[in-house]
């Protein structure tokens, strides 16, 4: 009967990792916020932006039962050796977020509430004054399959100059036993354009073929 109590007891230690809990959880809201900002308006992973919210509190309940024990310590590592990353087209630097969020609830898993909070708004803000300020063309890969007999050279010109700010070709490959070309181009669209639109304008003249709108980022998410 007093081993169950004590288990639902309320000690100190339980306490501070309740109130470790909550400031770690504000710390996610900081880098949220900054990851939201950061992203200037364009879409982002909705999905991604939980993973960043509530990986602090994650940490800062684990810490202080690893802390001070090696063998715990090792058991952790070995569960983090069990994660892999898989891509899919996003924007590489949010793997960055992943370890910014996690250092944020290790600090405060720690007891220091002041580094924690002046890592977290600093590196924050950081995030947001660079991408406010850093220019970065906004590049995008576009692959268009069309057949042998196509001069693909000058054919979609008039469609780019209407949609897009700059486009080059970065690759042309043969496919089908050579009977289709696949044209990649690096392109940055204008901005507001409708890709469904344009897209559409791109089907009518490749003779309804393949065509493929990607970003050339993979976004590393990790997964058990």
């Amino acid at each position: 009967m007093n081993l169950l109590s004590n288990g639902f007891s309320f000690t100190p230690e339980r306490m501070n990792v309740l109130l470790n809990m909550f400031f770690s959880f504000i710390a996610g809201l900081i880098v949220t916020s900054s990851y939201i900002a950061a992203c200037k308006g364009k879409k982002y992973s909705k999905n991604f932006a939980i993973t960043v919210l509530l990986l602090p509190v994650i940490m800062s309940i684990v810490i202080p039962f690893i802390a001070t024990d090696l063998k715990k310590t090792l058991s952790l590592a070995g569960v983090f050796a069990l994660v892999r990353f898989r891509s899919i087209p996003g924007d590489s630097k949010d793997i960055l977020y992943v370890f910014f969020s996690i250092a944020s609830g290790l600090i405060i898993g720690l007891n220091d509430y002041l580094l924690g909070f002046l890592m977290t708004i600093s590196v924050s803000l950081l995030f947001v004054l660079i991408s406010r300020l850093w220019n970065v063309e906004d590049k995008q890969i576009l692959k268009i399959t069309i057949p042998e007999d196509m001069n693909y050279k000058d054919v979609f010109n008039d469609i780019f100059e209407k949609n897009l700010v700059k486009w080059g070709v970065k690759n042309v490959k043969t496919s089908n036993m050579g009977t289709l070309f696949t044209i990649s181009y690096w392109v940055q669209p204008k901005n507001g354009i409708n890709e469904k639109e344009f897209i559409d304008e791109l089907r009518t003249r490749n003779g309804n073929l393949n065509i493929i709108l990607e970003n050339p980022d993979d976004q590393l998410i990790p997964v058990l």
